[in-house]
């Protein structure tokens, strides 16, 4: 009970593990690993969008070069979300550009530049389907045995399936023409 006097060694236990507790039945190690690899992939995809969004000549897409931009915001904020539970986890962030290029490109995912806006819209789906993929099955592994990972992901789930409905909606509009 937070009120009872405790011991030095349970205090230097509880700065060691920080929110880590014996009611964690996560593989932090494990989940760590995994959300760095995740990150990468968010880090590589904000890259890819933001590329995306400078090659948008916006006279003829000015919707979805701002489409692309915000798409982008969004994928640092959940490499930035993924680091914060790494750290929560006890691990670093990943943050060396070649190591995060290397992770990614493990689970197969690489920046693309295509030369047409439907092209690059064709990329970006492609690989948000991907991430919707790596996210749902890390969230079935983990299942109940780190709650706050499971809900960082179904945040971040969330987002991505979003985003992936929005560029296939674009996809089908300049189809439908």
């Amino acid at each position: 009970m937070p009120n009872q006097k405790n011991s030095p060694g349970e205090v230097q236990q509880a700065i060691r593990q920080g929110a880590i507790t014996r009611e964690y039945k996560g593989d932090a190690q494990r989940i760590v690993q995994a959300l760095n690899a995740l990150r990468s992939t968010e880090i590589l995809s904000y890259l890819q969008y933001m590329q995306h969004q400078y090659m948008a000549v916006s006279l003829f897409s000015p919707g979805l070069k701002t489409e692309f931009e915000a798409h982008a915001t969004q994928e640092l904020d959940h490499a930035n979300r993924l680091a914060d539970r790494v750290q929560q986890l006890g691990g670093v962030p990943i943050y060396d550009p070649k190591e995060i290029s290397s992770k990614a490109a493990n689970v197969g995912v690489v920046p693309e530049q295509s030369a047409t806006l439907a092209e690059m819209v064709v990329e970006d789906l492609m690989l948000e389907r991907h991430q919707v993929k790596v996210y749902t099955a890390l969230i079935r592994e983990i299942g109940d045995q780190d709650l706050v990972t499971r809900h960082v992901l179904l945040g971040i789930l969330a987002e991505t399936e979003k985003h992936a409905s929005e560029l296939a909606d674009y996809l089908k509009r300049t189809a439908d023409k």
